[in-house]
């Protein structure tokens, strides 16, 4: 760094020939002060410890700092040649010439505040390192543990069939392959949130929001999630005011209403129901999943949204999940600057809220938006 961005050049000036006493005065307002001629000529520098050192002394043997330290100079070099020279402030010249001054204190401060700054960018980076290794760490620990045991069983129906098919009757073997589907799904779907966890906190996810229909996109990812509802007999119903749009990313969305409902099918009991409806309030729409499943707790209520560490509850059927449904979920609602929460009803089951942006008249018209309707 150099020195030409601390130079001061509001400098105060005193002619040498103005009287030992008018120099002192000027001194003792000012640290230090430039000795120039009316001719504009510059003899050195003043300060207030030359004063004290030597009070009585005349004004051409208190310049003692004549050499013009160079603005090109680094703060490094300045500093050396201050310590050199035993004092606080230096002349600073370009192309020989006099432009101002500059102040050790000032120096010392930019370096500890950089200082500083570097401690700080050095401690962001340690704690982004710690934080990506604790990720791949948690990713692997997922993989081995909630991945291997569904393959297992998936292994374990299939090696069944291989060795008992001819044998087996009609319905067992139905069963068996209802199970393996149901096995492979839930597998499924603990991956693409895995996935997605991950590439979202290496920031691989675009934020792309759109003209999006949500009664349309409830109805895709319903419609994805159906065999899963259907053998536990679970019934989804949906409901939605077909002229509100809202201005988010569509693909966000179908991730937020699929781990959602899916958590819904999880903790609702067999023959159990979900309804799935969204409402305008200002300027942002409500979307609500409910259920009449086993409800939530109190105590993991309160932590569900807070960490990528939470242990993941079976279902009523002992379904398995990753844990970073509702943590995935949160995130991309945010990205969207809205809200989610949980709403335990009174007598059975569950709420789950969030709002999105709702799309508004002036941004459909400005040529910078991007429009896709996703019509039902």
């Amino acid at each position: 760094m150099k020195i030409e961005y601390f130079i001061r050049k509001d400098f105060i000036t005193v002619n040498p020939y103005s009287g030992l006493n008018a120099i002192k005065k000027k001194l003792l307002e000012n640290y230090a002060i430039a000795v120039q001629d009316d001719g504009g000529i510059f003899y050195g520098v003043l300060t207030t410890q030359d004063i004290v050192q030597n009070p009585k002394t005349l004004i051409i043997d208190c310049l003692t700092i004549k050499e013009l330290v160079d603005c090109e100079l680094s703060i490094e070099d300045t500093i050396y040649k201050m310590d050199t020279a035993k004092t606080d402030v230096l002349p600073v010249g370009e192309n020989e010439k006099f432009i101002g001054l500059v102040f050790k204190n000032e120096l010392y401060k930019y370096i500890s505040d950089y200082n500083l700054e570097l401690e700080n960018i050095i401690k962001e980076r340690t704690k982004e390192l710690e934080e990506a290794i604790a990720t791949k760490d948690l990713m692997f620990s997922l993989i081995a543990h909630d991945l291997k045991g569904p393959f297992n069983t998936i292994l374990g129906f299939t090696k069944l069939l291989k060795d008992k098919l001819r044998n087996m009757d009609f319905e067992k073997a139905e069963k068996l392959i209802s199970g393996m589907n149901a096995q492979a799904r839930n597998t499924y779907n603990l991956l693409e949130d895995l996935l997605t966890w991950a590439r979202d906190n290496s920031n691989k996810i675009a934020y792309n929001p759109i003209l999006c229909n949500i009664s349309s996109i409830c109805d895709e990812v319903i419609n994805q999630l159906k065999d899963i509802a259907q053998m536990k007999g679970i019934t989804i119903n949906s409901f939605h005011s077909p002229e509100v749009y809202a201005y988010a990313d569509k693909n966000m969305v179908e991730v937020i209403l699929r781990n959602i409902i899916t958590n819904a099918i999880k903790f609702t009991e067999r023959m159990g129901k979900i309804d799935v409806y969204s409402e305008p309030i200002v300027e942002f729409i409500e979307v609500s999943v409910s259920d009449n499943g086993i409800g939530i707790d109190e105590k993991i209520k309160a932590n569900l949204f807070k960490s990528d560490f939470i242990e993941s509850t079976p279902g009523t059927e002992n379904e398995k999940g990753s844990g970073l449904g509702l943590v995935i979920c949160k995130r991309f609602i945010e990205r969207h600057q809205g809200e989610i929460w949980i709403e335990n009803k009174t007598e059975k089951g569950t709420t789950i809220k969030f709002t999105l942006p709702i799309f508004k008249e002036e941004l459909y018209t400005s040529p910078k938006m991007k429009v896709v309707k996703t019509e039902k």
